[in-house]
């Protein structure tokens, strides 16, 4: 089961979630319903699990990539379970913990205080008890439904594997602090009993409403993401980039924002028919052939946005550099002009309408600041942070001052030597900071051999490589006329700089909304240039349930083949949701199957697909059963794996789920596997209008003859092939009917398997289906063999021992006994 709260008018973009009152109405506690959240963010991962005290049930949200300081995420899980307490580690990261503190105080302020006397909305509890084997043993010790009472610890790890995937670490996790939370306050119990575990009655996963549950094993079987190393040795262990991957060809984003939005928006496909048709206008309207030089704009205004979290953080402490400086400029300058581009495009299209709502006069004033204000040429040249001409008269008195310094000091030093003894030829006026203006006299050879170095009218402060430095009334006079006039220079520059920072971080808030937008648009138009480059069509997006598409092809395998050839899916409505599908090896029904799921995929991702025209009805969860990930972490077999996999899609899949399964069932023995995949499509069948949309491939070719009673839900469809010359020839063309015969040997010849060896599968082939015994291998040469030694010991019976030369025939059977 799963509890999955949807509300189909309310979307998740980041703009619109607004967190509600996290306990604040309180409304599950004037029913007396409580509800408890446990969140572990790790390594950018999230796992949740939550305990309502009106069922009993654990809930838990496996684990998804969620990044700081947005935490769009777990906005929408707090939106959504509207908990009354949430339980973290006391060392949990301080982003989490900031962001947190946040919701609870806004949660304090909206809510009458003096419910909040006696409540603290987060909990703390030590790390230890989110420790991954610490949670696995306590999760190990629940007291399930349906779990035997004498079960050994692999038993219910095998049990327990089927309802939380082990390598959902965040979510174990958090499970484990949730437990012991519940125990430690004696959660969920009627009577004042110290021995008693909690209660729990079962484990169900939840989902967020309005996003696609889409698990790691899809993600991998369909290739949505692909990480690998960089082939550069030096990057070997720190240095991964995207492989052939689904997000791979469509990542042309501009920007480091717009590629880390990318991602989010690809990792939580979305089922809110508003917020797809609004992507796919906007990827519309900028494909259309009169705006190629919008997109050249907007591409060149992107090119310059910078990622400006660390510059705003580093502001906040003054350690921002001037290369972050003018990143910033840069950034704030692109904004404006990709706000001016897009404040004169139709405001019917959303991305443009939410960038000129957005925009803040106050950006404009910003740049212009900056602008007048920053130096950027002197500022790189000497590494610090250099006010332009203009700005400040006092300041620019200081410094013309400071840059005539040079010829004032000489004239100073002109007129000391003159007050000088004749054995003193030259002297200089040097500035020092702390110590002011100081008289440099090279020392006389007198001075180096005494070691003294006073000279009348003159006050000795220090001598460094033979040359002493003095005070005199004129160098005094300098420090009383000019001072420190460097570090004054440099203050009130810090001073210019600090003042400029704050009227920065006043709108530090207007700038990251804005970038939130530019983003999408970075987005969309990756979507869009994708779009163009392969061909791809807009879908036309419903929620009755019916999927319809032409000609749809795989968006990674049409890359790799000079032809593709395209096929068509229809399911439900005048069709059948579930498809079997059986053909020979090698015929194209796995690449089939996850075309199928691709365009579904992206359909809710808000993009083109690649078809010639898709009808995609809204879809909850893409369930698939292709790929194996295999962990010796998990300790489980690999058919167990494949089984948890297949359970997930049983308990969870619903009428508006779709489901691929391709050729589940031959990790084992084969009558066993076959029965395995039957009894899963007769749970579904016997579902009636509640089946999934289920598209299954297969080489149990038994399985067939078992569905003749639900004519009009299961369709049986085959890959086409035929014969030339003795050759089997793919077609890779999906058409009605069935499969009897797998072709495994034409596979085999074609992977460079021996003829010989061909041969022989071929006659055990053969002799199998006649139900024959399997004689030895090379029978032929086995009976020669027998044959020759039958005819030795004849000689030897009828041999005359009284008369024959013995030694004759022995050497006689060594020679013949030799050929064989």
């Amino acid at each position: 089961m799963e509890t999955n709260l949807e509300n189909d008018n309310e979307s998740i973009t980041s703009d619109q979630i607004e967190v509600q009152q996290v306990g604040a109405d309180l409304h599950n506690e004037d029913e007396g319903i409580q509800i408890y959240l446990s969140i572990v963010w790790n390594s950018g991962l999230l796992g949740a699990a939550y305990y309502q005290t009106d069922n009993d049930f654990l809930y838990i949200y496996t684990d998804s990539e969620e990044s700081a300081p947005e935490f769009l995420l777990l906005k929408s899980i707090l939106n959504q379970i509207n908990p009354n307490y949430i339980i973290i580690a006391t060392k949990a990261d301080a982003r989490l913990k900031e962001f947190l503190n946040k919701i609870s105080e806004k949660s304090k302020q909206s809510t009458q205080e003096k419910l909040f006397e006696k409540m603290n909305i987060i909990q703390y509890l030590p790390n230890i008890e989110f420790s991954y084997d610490v949670a696995k043993n306590r999760i190990r010790d629940l007291q399930l439904p349906g779990m035997p009472q004498d079960a050994s610890d692999y038993q219910k790890q095998i049990y327990l594997s089927s309802l939380i995937n082990p390598s959902d670490v965040c979510a174990i996790r958090s499970i484990g602090g949730l437990l012991k939370y519940l125990d430690k306050n004696r959660i969920g119990f009627q009577l004042d009993d110290d021995i008693s575990s909690v209660p729990i009655l079962g484990i169900k996963s939840f989902s967020l409403k309005n996003i696609v549950t889409v698990n790691d094993s899809t993600y991998s079987a369909l290739q949505i993401f692909k990480q690998e190393y960089h082939p550069s040795v030096y990057k070997y262990t720190s240095g991964m980039k995207e492989g052939l991957s689904l997000f791979g060809i469509f990542n042309k984003c501009k920007t480091f924002i717009g590629a880390k939005e990318l991602r989010r928006w690809f990792l939580h496909p979305v089922r809110n028919i508003e917020m797809i048709n609004q992507r796919l206008m906007c990827i519309e309207y900028l494909l259309h052939h009169n705006n190629q030089d919008l997109i050249a704009s907007l591409t060149d205004g992107l090119k310059n946005i910078k990622y400006i979290g660390r510059i705003i953080s580093k502001m906040r402490t003054s350690q921002a550099s001037i290369k972050e400086w003018s990143s910033l400029y840069k950034t704030i300058h692109n904004i404006i002009i990709i706000h001016d581009i897009s404040r004169i495009q139709p405001q019917k299209y959303y991305i443009f309408d939410k960038i000129k709502t957005t925009f803040s006069p106050d950006l404009l004033r910003i740049a212009n600041l900056i602008s007048n204000i920053v130096d950027f040429e002197e500022s790189s040249n000497h590494n610090r942070f250099i006010v332009k001409p203009g700005f400040d008269e006092t300041l620019d008195d200081k410094k013309r001052t400071y840059n005539g310094l040079p010829d004032f000091m000489t004239n100073v030093a002109r007129k000391e030597l003159n007050n000088l003894s004749h054995d003193i030829q030259q002297c200089s006026v040097l500035y020092l900071p702390q110590l002011g203006y100081l008289l440099a006299i090279p020392a006389t050879e007198e001075m180096k051999i005494t070691n003294i170095y006073d000279i009348p009218g003159l006050e000795y402060v220090f001598v460094s490589g033979n040359i002493a430095h003095y005070k005199s009334t004129g160098t005094r006079e300098l420090d009383g006329l000019l001072g420190d006039i460097q570090c004054e220079i440099t203050d009130q520059e810090t001073k210019i700089m600090h003042n400029l920072q704050n009227e920065i971080l006043k709108i530090s808030s207007v700038l990251q909304d804005i970038l939130t937008y530019i983003a999408q648009l970075d987005c969309l138009l990756a979507l869009a240039l994708t779009s163009r480059e392969m061909n791809y069509i807009k879908p036309e997006i419903v929620n009755d349930g019916i999927f319809s598409i032409t000609n749809g092809r795989h968006p990674l395998q049409e890359l790799c083949t000079p032809c593709f050839v395209a096929n068509s899916t229809q399911s439900n409505g005048d069709h059948e949701k579930v498809v079997i599908i059986t053909g020979p090896n090698a015929s194209g029904k796995s690449v089939y199957l996850k075309q199928v799921a691709l365009i579904v995929y992206l359909a809710h991702v808000g993009s083109y697909v690649p078809a010639q025209s898709a009808r995609i009805s809204i879809v909850d969860h893409i369930f698939t059963r292709v790929y194996t990930l295999e962990s010796v972490a998990v300790r489980l077999s690999t058919f167990m794996i494949d089984l948890n996999q297949i359970s997930l899609a049983l308990k969870y899949a619903t009428a508006q789920s779709l489901v691929i399964i391709d050729e589940f069932g031959k990790g084992t023995e084969a009558v066993d596997g076959c029965s395995l995949l039957t009894a899963s499509l007769f749970h579904w069948l016997r579902k009636g209008p509640e089946c999934p949309h289920l598209l299954v491939s297969t080489h149990f070719h038994s399985v067939l003859s078992k569905f003749h009673d639900f004519t009009g839900q299961v369709r049986f469809r085959t890959m086409e092939t035929m014969m030339s010359n003795n050759e089997l020839v793919y077609l890779y063309k999906l058409i009605d009917g069935t499969c009897n015969d797998s072709h495994a040997l034409h596979v085999a010849f074609q992977a460079g398997l021996p003829s010989s060896l061909i041969e022989r599968i071929r006659h055990i082939s053969h002799l199998l289906k006649e139900h024959k015994p399997i004689p030895p291998f090379n029978e032929s040469v086995l009976k020669k063999k027998l044959d020759a030694y039958s005819s030795l010991a004849n000689e030897f019976i009828q041999l005359d021992l009284d008369n024959a030369d013995l030694k004759y025939f022995f050497e006689n059977v060594k020679k013949k006994s030799a050929k064989f």
